[in-house]
């Protein structure tokens, strides 16, 4: 895997986003997003959706990232759990960190955490995943 697939993943709701990766290791992952108008809800506030994918995502890429940081595991999500915690605005950098927690060759346990760039917590939550082999 070069470092360019890794970072921005190729598919369209990613670049609609607009989210990136920025640090990857054994169970471990680290992605970023700059708050933009398009992810706020009407209150103003980055949509809970939005910050569901980056918790969604996060785990899920360390949860795939289980054999090593170079090689991204396949994954789906059978379910999530999410906690809203905090706030965010307009060109706030948010930090997604993702960890596997547990699992074995066919499920795993994955938690994530978003934190605003002064270390305010944003959201939190955990998923289980399902390792796939991929349609040709």
């Amino acid at each position: 895997m070069n470092d360019v697939d890794w970072q921005r993943p190729p598919s369209g709701y990613s670049e609609l986003l607009g989210y990136r990766f920025v640090k990857r290791d054994t169970d471990y992952c680290e992605m970023e997003l700059t708050v933009e108008h398009k992810h706020l809800n009407r209150l103003n506030v980055p949509h809970g959706g939005a910050l569901a994918t980056l918790i969604d995502t996060a785990a899920g890429a360390a949860v795939g990232f289980a054999q090593g940081p170079d090689r991204l595991l396949p994954a789906v999500t059978l379910s999530l759990s999410i906690q809203f915690l905090g706030q965010a605005k307009v060109g706030d950098v948010l930090t997604a960190t993702g960890r596997r927690i547990g699992g074995g060759r066919t499920i795993a346990y994955g938690t994530a955490e978003i934190k605003e760039q002064n270390g305010r917590a944003i959201a939190r939550g955990d998923g289980t995943f399902r390792y796939v082999t991929p349609r040709a």
